[in-house]
């Protein structure tokens, strides 16, 4: 399965992922993919693992465009989500592929 694939089933069955993202190992709750720009992103919620800027207690909203993923696997840690998932959604794409609770816009 390659990574969009498992990050898409992932988000459909509430599953969380670990990741190699930007050179960091990451555990994560994905919530949505998306477009921004001209690129695919994931919208996720990072409970565990590094971060380049440093990981807040409790977790935080981080967003990956799938090209800088090197590789995403389904694991079996608990669900997780941050406060404000709706408005991370509004503001992280141009247009959303999938995500949990997503208002779905097609492209023209």
């Amino acid at each position: 399965m390659d990574i969009f694939e498992t990050l898409r089933e992932a988000i459909e069955t509430r599953r969380c992922v670990t990741m190699m993202a930007d050179g960091k190992r990451r555990d994560v709750a994905p919530l949505a993919i998306g477009i921004k720009g001209v690129q695919k992103k994931v919208l996720t919620f990072q409970f565990k693992g590094d971060s380049n800027s440093g990981l807040a207690p409790g977790g935080a909203w981080r967003c990956f465009f799938i090209d800088h993923i090197d590789w995403a696997a389904l694991s079996n840690e608990p669900w997780q989500s941050g406060h404000y998932p709706v408005a991370k959604l509004e503001s992280s794409f141009d247009y959303v592929i999938c995500g949990q609770g997503a208002k779905l816009r097609t492209f023209d």
